[in-house]
């Protein structure tokens, strides 16, 4: 019934801009999209398979709130508005789906406009061989996407720490997988990412312990190894795809 709304978009295309008129509504069918907030593009949520958006269609002028963009090719199921109206009109299950994504996708986006508020009260712990936090830098162009959450996380430090919180003494790595982590498998500073000479690195901290993969090797303390768009970087028993 929907194959003939099946649109293909390829990675870094933008699907929605805030303040454009917004006249369709979109279903994920592969792929991956984000919003960003717009003006000054704060990450807000990634959405995967299943996921929709473009829900203010329905109203009366619409236009597009955020910016929507692909971040994998993706193949989008494109309906516009008027005919969404008449499936919801013949099928009350689809506009209680609607609401369920609806509230879930809202949940999200509130989480990280939270986050964002939040950053600038908690600083992460410094070792003793740190020094100082390792600079922003407007260079460093690449991000995460956790699998096991489908959360996606920017890179934006020359050096980045992923690991696990810790509540005792306040530590929290640049990557925070504490949630995804409940098994508490994944080292406080498991691991880290460089970007040099326009390269990324990824190597295990010491200490890391329960093991650190990339593409399925496992990989040991202290040795860089050069990472590239579409690699498997594994902490214990997470999966996390790095994208640039």
């Amino acid at each position: 019934m929907l194959n003939k709304f099946v649109t293909h978009y390829k990675a870094g295309e933008t699907i929605c801009r805030k303040g454009h008129p917004q006249n369709d509504f979109f279903i994920i069918n592969s792929g991956r999209v984000q919003i960003k907030s717009g003006d000054d593009s704060l990450f807000l949520t990634s959405l995967g398979k299943g996921d929709f958006f473009g829900e203010e269609s329905l109203l009366n002028n619409p236009v597009a709130p955020v910016n929507i963009e692909i971040i994998e090719d993706a193949d989008l199921i494109r309906i516009p508005s008027s005919s969404l109206a008449d499936m919801i009109k013949q099928n009350t299950e689809i506009a209680l789906k609607i609401l369920k994504k609806l509230s879930e996708k809202h949940f999200r986006i509130q989480e990280a406009l939270l986050e964002k508020i939040g950053e600038p009260q908690v600083a992460p712990e410094k070792s003793s061989d740190e020094g100082t936090a390792p600079d922003i830098s407007p260079t460093v162009n690449a991000y995460l996407v956790i699998q096991r959450s489908n959360r996606i996380v920017q890179l934006k430090r020359i050096r980045t720490i992923m690991g696990r919180r810790d509540y005792t003494t306040g530590f929290i790595p640049d990557v925070d997988l504490t949630e995804e982590d409940q098994e508490k498998y994944i080292s406080r500073k498991h691991a880290q990412i460089q970007f040099t000479d326009n390269r990324f690195y990824f190597s295990e901290e010491t200490g890391a312990i329960n093991g650190t993969f990339l593409n399925g090797n496992r990989i040991h303390p202290g040795i860089k190894h050069e990472i590239k768009n579409g690699d498997e970087l594994t902490l214990c028993h997470l999966n996390v795809t790095f994208r640039v």
